[in-house]
This record gives structure tokens, C-alpha cells and sequence, in this order.
């Protein structure tokens, strides 16, 4: 299991992995501040690998998301919508296949990346663990209580 949270001590991101995860501690150690902090590892996270309670603040609202950096997606829309715009007076056929080829690019990202499970409060994001069923999509309701 892979855990990334911002550490709240020097503002730095912290990036752990847990191998194996039936073996970690009750606190952990910041790899770039060398802060300890205190984790929360309940017993199905521990046997089960699946995210129930988030290990950092304890914080028992998730949601899951696709893993794609959102910087990525901005700049695939504003290239091939630059190049569909200057390919418009010139060849309409050839504009539309831009837009049809960053389709096709979007749906081949949607299917081959994975899923990472957030925490609402502190926005910790799990990788490479077992989805829990009962989290659904981003809720902005549910994001605004933090």
C-alpha cells in the first residue's frame, strides 16, 4: 500500500509505502521533515488492505477517483483544442479528427489508469490497495463540511 499526505509540520508532501502493512507500526516517520506521526490502522486496513478509516487523522469519509493528475488533462484539452481551432478554416475533416483523436486519447487514459481512495479531511490518498465498496465518487456536499 502506498500512502501520500501532506505532512502538517513543515508543509511537505510525504510519499510511504507499506510493505508489508501487517508489520507497520503505530507511527510513522515523514521521509523528507523526519516528523513522526501518529497513524490510525484499523484491522481491515491491516488484514484486508482495504481503506475504511483514513490512517492519518482518522477521518472515516472517503470517496475514490480516477489516479490522473488533473495538469495532464488541462494540457491535453487546451493542445488539441488549439490545434482543432487553427485546423477549422483550414480542413474541417481534419479538425474534427483532432477532436475525435483526444477522444480516443481520453477513453484509452480512462480504462488503463487505476483508482486512488482520498480522504475529505486531509486529502490522504491511497494507492494500490483494495477498493472499498461502500465509498463512492467526489461528493462537494461532503467536501464542504472540511
Amino acid at each position: 500500500m502506498q500512502l501520500r499526505f501532506d505532512c502538517p509540520e513543515d508543509k511537505c508532501v510525504a510519499l510511504i509505502e507499506f510493505e508489508p502493512l501487517e508489520e507497520c507500526g503505530d507511527t510513522m516517520k515523514c521521509p523528507r521533515c523526519k516528523t513522526e506521526h501518529k497513524l490510525h490502522i484499523t484491522q481491515s486496513l491491516r488484514d484486508e488492505h482495504s481503506v475504511d478509516q483514513c490512517a492519518v487523522c482518522a477521518g472515516r469519509e472517503l470517496f475514490i477517483r480516477k489516479d490522473f493528475p488533473q495538469k495532464l488533462g488541462l494540457f491535453i484539452v487546451v493542445v488539441f483544442g488549439a490545434a482543432a481551432i487553427y485546423y477549422f478554416s483550414k480542413n474541417i475533416l481534419t479538425s474534427w479528427a483532432i477532436l475525435a483523436s483526444a477522444i480516443l486519447l481520453d477513453l484509452a487514459i480512462y480504462y488503463f489508469i487505476g483508482k486512488v481512495t482520498t480522504c475529505y479531511a486531509c486529502r490522504a490518498e491511497y494507492r494500490k490497495c483494495v477498493p472499498n465498496t461502500t465509498h463512492e465518487g467526489f461528493d462537494l456536499a461532503t467536501s464542504e463540511k472540511y
